[in-house]
């Protein structure tokens, strides 16, 4: 069946579907006439209904054949671009996201720290008749790379580190520590208690275990109240949660009131070192503290084989029975950095043999011990 035959037989069906127009009423002679509104006539009406249903009808019988022509059906293809950009908006936000990250991550990475200080250590003297400890301070430049330690200042740090293992420091050295890894130092402050000021350390409860026995003991403590008392004021209280300690250590040491460098001064060997050695204005400075008969010992210059370079005398202020000082300028020329070390001892009485002998390595870098953590 063609289009024509097709759209002839819709209109019968129009027709059809039609309701039949009303019989036209007979005239009535009035007696008077009295004019009126023209009344539409019913057969124009069907007309103009069939002919509004045939276009409606018609476009959608066209469409549904798909002979619609242009311009008809222009919602369907105007759908297509807005399907399309939403792909593009979601790209967009995924590498606004992406590029932020790495801005994020730059800004919280650690700075680095470099901290110089002298800090005590200490070493066991050959030969000698006591047995104690001598303490050796060095010139301590501590790197803290990855933020592990926060101290206040440079002074803080330093003590941090003896309670950390010395890597870097070689075995040959004699150099150890005392200070056991799981004590910390949480604040370095000041009191005053009547004329006299003081430094007050408050550790960790860790520190009140001690380093294990009397003589480990009192090293460790010597090696905290020197490196402390390497500044201004002479004498530390120790506290911990902010309260004085009244049980140290193996044998409950009482630490309730300030602690200085003479305490257990007893507790070292007969010659000492109080100032590092490394290269300052007039030389490589040697000084200490000695109490050896009749104040006399000696210090050497050592190469690195071990061969003697230069000896020379020295007198301590004070000998045979009681503490003093000494100290002596080496020529520059004498050492080399890396290789040259110190030795300072006494010649016994008895048989001329070096007693109390302390050996201390000079660093590459001039004398300064340099240590990385982080």
């Amino acid at each position: 069946m063609n289009d024509e035959k097709r759209f002839r037989d819709m209109m019968r069906r129009l027709v059809a579907m039609s309701p039949e127009a009303p019989d036209f009423p007979e005239e009535t002679i009035m007696a008077k006439h009295t004019p009126s509104k023209p009344r539409p006539n019913p057969v124009l009406m069907f007309a103009a209904g069939a002919a509004l249903v045939a276009a409606v009808m018609i476009p959608v019988f066209l469409i549904s054949r798909g002979d619609a022509p242009v311009g008809v059906g222009t919602t369907t293809t105007t759908t297509a671009p807005s399907t399309t950009t939403a792909p593009d908006t979601a790209t967009t936000t995924t590498q606004a996201t992406t590029t932020t990250v790495p801005d994020n991550t730059s800004s919280t990475q650690p700075v680095e720290s470099v901290w110089s200080r002298p800090v005590f250590l200490y070493q066991t003297p050959a030969n000698s008749f006591l047995g104690n400890p001598a303490l050796v301070p060095v010139w301590l430049e501590l790197t803290d790379t990855g933020g592990t330690l926060s101290p206040d200042d440079e002074f803080t740090a330093a003590l941090a580190v003896l309670g950390t293992e010395l890597p870097e420091l070689p075995a040959s050295s004699g150099l150890a520590n005392a200070v056991p890894a799981e004590v910390q130092i949480i604040s370095l402050t000041t009191a005053t208690q009547g004329a006299d000021q003081s430094w007050v350390a408050d550790m960790n409860e860790a520190f009140l275990a001690g380093a294990g026995g009397l003589l480990a003991d009192v090293t460790m403590l010597n090696q905290l109240i020197y490196t402390i008392t390497d500044n201004t004021l002479g004498s530390v209280l120790f506290t911990v949660n902010g309260q004085p300690v009244e049980a140290f250590g193996s044998e409950g040491i009482v630490l309730t009131d300030p602690v200085d460098r003479e305490t257990f001064i007893e507790h070292l060997a007969p010659i000492f070192l109080t100032t590092p050695v490394i290269d300052g204005e007039d030389g490589y400075t040697v000084a200490g503290k000695a109490n050896v008969f009749e104040a006399s010992l000696s210090v050497q210059v050592l190469d690195g084989s071990g061969g003697v370079v230069h000896e020379e005398h020295l007198m301590a202020s004070c000998g045979s029975g009681c503490w003093g000082e000494f100290s002596v300028d080496l020529d520059p020329g004498l050492i080399t950095p890396g290789e040259s070390s110190v030795r300072l001892f006494t010649y016994s009485a008895e048989d001329g043999s070096m007693t109390n002998v302390l050996t201390v390595p000079i660093p590459a870098d001039s004398g300064v011990w340099e240590i990385t953590v982080g």
